[in-house]
């Protein structure tokens, strides 16, 4: 750049205001344009239309990336011309280049929060969903596994559970009949001795 010149893109600003707003612009669009599906012409849409409600871009950086960002979506078909807001060209009004430098920086600020704050809303999300599957799926096995469950209801396990009552009642009965039996044996191998004994 050349003394005394403010050269930034092929434009030469007649100061150094104008010079530092167009530079903050320029910055602007890089940043909205890395955190933004280029493909997704809603979105640009978006960023056209709140960028001239409310006045974000004031130079001619600015007003060159509104101008090629309205050609791109009409070209698209996304919305026609008639009902695409015009690119206003603003006019320098006294104490304009520092208000504007505010705007552009507060309009930067608020770009970059609300980016951060959706960046963090979605990996509160998806931590989220992750625990919610996790405890899903760890219900699922538990309830897959255990022997009566919401999978079973529908089938016969009420037989099942009674048979297995009878079936383990049985068993009961038989080791109660066997001890019963052994201690018979037992009284009576007792008798046959005391008799024995008076016999003697």
């Amino acid at each position: 750049m050349k003394k005394g010149k403010y050269i930034l893109d092929g434009y030469e600003f007649v100061n150094q205001t104008e010079y530092d707003r167009a530079k903050k612009e320029k910055e602007t669009i890089a940043y909205l344009m890395a955190n933004t599906d280029t493909a997704d012409m809603k979105a640009l849409l978006k960023i056209y239309n709140r960028s001239v409600e409310k006045k974000s871009f004031q130079t001619i950086i600015g007003q060159q990336f509104l101008y090629d960002l309205r050609k791109r979506l009409i070209g698209a078909k996304i919305v026609s011309e008639d009902t695409l807001a015009p690119v206003q060209i603003l006019s320098e009004e006294k104490g304009g280049s520092q208000k504007a430098d505010k705007d552009a920086a507060a309009q930067i600020s608020r770009y970059k929060l609300a980016y951060e704050n959706a960046v963090a809303n979605r990996k509160i999300k998806n931590i989220l969903i992750g625990v919610l599957i996790a405890v899903i799926i760890g219900m699922i096995g538990i309830t897959a596994t255990s022997r009566y469950s919401v999978f079973t209801y529908f089938t016969d396990y009420e037989t099942k559970m009674r048979n297995e009552i009878i079936d383990e009642m049985e068993s009961w009965q038989k080791q109660l009949d066997d001890r019963e039996k052994e201690l018979n044996q037992r009284e009576a191998a007792l008798e046959g001795k005391d008799r024995k004994t008076d016999k003697e």
